[in-house]
């Protein structure tokens, strides 16, 4: 089984590492000229949340490079994950060079696949969602933190031969896989419930100070609630997705339970606290007001957040620097 992963960011580090350690053949692409700085290997310091009781390991990631493609090659998947504004610039790359392999889009997404689908036929590409995150440090090494769940789907809700495939080679390397039988809604409810929790943790001044504090963690609950109404208002049933419903508990309660939970899930709170890429979650939270303004939904909590996301900076914990995808 050969996979392209798409670049050398946090996301396709992380997965390539252990995707590769469980035995499957993976291959990163990188821009001409930009693989020299890769030939040692990447140190990778990862928060392992496969384990039973997550710990921290360290391993020296031998990754194999190349800076060029052609659609002779023989790959099963090119794994793809970007920033959800910059997917339309890698597509004539894809087209031009996928051959026989499926693509694996692995971000968030929030306008749809139109984008996409003049590019690409759906029959080339599906959907997933890594549970993953963290920074490189001012040495090159790679500070993360991985959970058990990744998440994948077809668009049209199929089961496919594909699928299948995917969700063996993930579960090869011990992860468990969540098929989303509608994985366009699945992303669009994850997306505006990050948008809510970003403009809290801008408010904040970072993500630790937001997961310290219930009262901050309520304007979350507050403005992601907001948030999800978008949702509904594009179709979504929000409350079939176990994710909303601390949403739509009692506010406090709500605010109670994400505080527990962020205590207990140490590797969950490490990519919290460690994606700080100001650009990308700027756009993350801008992108649902924007389609809340057009849908005319009046958003108090959520909007209030605004001048703090336009303003504020949120603060790295440790020495990471923003670099949470894949740059080719």
């Amino acid at each position: 089984m050969r996979v392209l992963m798409f670049g050398t960011g946090v996301i396709g580090t992380v997965y390539g590492c252990a995707l590769a350690k469980a035995g499957v053949d993976v291959t990163h692409y990188v821009r001409p000229g930009k693989n020299q700085p890769l030939e040692e290997g990447v140190s990778v310091r990862l928060l392992d949340g496969r384990l039973k009781r997550p710990q921290e390991t360290s391993v020296l990631y031998k990754l194999k490079v190349v800076d060029s493609l052609s659609p002779l090659d023989d790959y099963e998947f090119f794994v793809v994950s970007v920033r959800h504004y910059q997917l339309e610039s890698v597509l004539p790359v894809l087209k031009d060079n996928i051959g026989k392999a499926d693509v694996l889009f692995f971000n968030s997404n929030w306008a749809g696949f139109e984008a996409i689908d003049r590019i690409l036929p759906r029959a080339k590409y599906l959907w997933g969602f890594p549970v993953a995150g963290g920074g490189y440090t001012a040495n090159g090494e790679l500070n993360a933190a991985l959970l058990e769940e990744v998440r994948l789907g077809e668009l049209d809700g199929r089961t496919t031969p594909r699928l299948e495939l995917l969700k063996e080679i993930f579960e090869q390397a011990s992860l468990k896989v969540d098929i989303q039988k509608n994985i366009q809604h699945w992303l669009w409810v994850h997306f505006a419930i990050n948008s809510g929790v970003i403009g809290a943790a801008f408010e904040a001044g970072g993500a630790t100070q937001l997961l310290n504090s219930v009262p901050r963690l309520l304007d979350a609950i507050l403005a992601g609630r907001e948030a999800l109404e978008v949702c509904k208002a594009r179709g979504v049933d929000v409350q079939a997705f176990d994710d909303a419903k601390a949403f739509y508990q009692p506010s406090w309660l709500g605010a109670t339970a994400v505080w527990l939970m962020m205590k207990l899930n140490k590797p969950a709170r490490k990519i919290m606290e460690t994606h700080t890429a100001e650009d990308e979650l700027r756009e993350i939270y801008r992108d649902v007001l924007k389609t809340g303004d057009a849908l005319g939904l009046a958003m108090p909590h959520y909007r209030a957040l605004k001048e703090y996301v336009e303003s504020s900076s949120i603060k790295a914990q440790g020495r990471t620097k923003p670099n949470a995808h894949p740059t080719p």
